[in-house]
């Protein structure tokens, strides 16, 4: 089981005026993990996706903990499995640490869509073969 692995800073974006991560910039902290995943480990850029392929993979669900607090400075290292593959969506989970301490957990779920008339797609799949090297345990085809 593999998990992609990235480090993100805390900065003041992120924080309220006492310097603790305001608790929805963890979302776009998330969003950015994904995409960096996505460019990085699937070979299939947002950029491509929208901007040549009129697709995206918006989050449908998300759940989130938030164990302890994060403050301006800190370097979260986030990781990032895939716990399902569906025909159309997709399950990740996503956790922060910062020196060993859990900051946040959190379930999305990505559906793959058609931009121009907002319908689910089916992942490609040289994309699902990608992905499934993230999966926490291997589904059965």
């Amino acid at each position: 089981m593999n998990s992609y692995k990235t480090h993100l800073q805390v900065l003041s974006q992120h924080c309220d005026a006492t310097g603790i991560v305001h608790f929805p910039r963890y979302s776009e902290m998330a969003h950015e993990v994904i995409e960096r995943w996505f460019d990085e480990a699937l070979d299939w850029s947002f950029a491509r996706m929208q901007g040549g392929e009129d697709l995206g993979a918006p989050i449908a669900r998300c759940e989130a903990e938030f164990p302890a607090a994060s403050r301006l400075g800190d370097h979260l290292v986030w990781r990032l499995q895939v716990s399902a593959i569906g025909r159309t969506s997709m399950d990740v989970m996503l956790a922060a640490t910062c020196g060993g301490e859990r900051r946040v957990d959190m379930m999305l779920t990505l559906v793959l869509s058609d931009i121009g008339v907002i319908q689910p797609r089916g992942w490609p799949e040289e994309i699902r073969a990608r992905a499934a090297d993230y999966l926490t345990v291997h589904q059965d085809a």
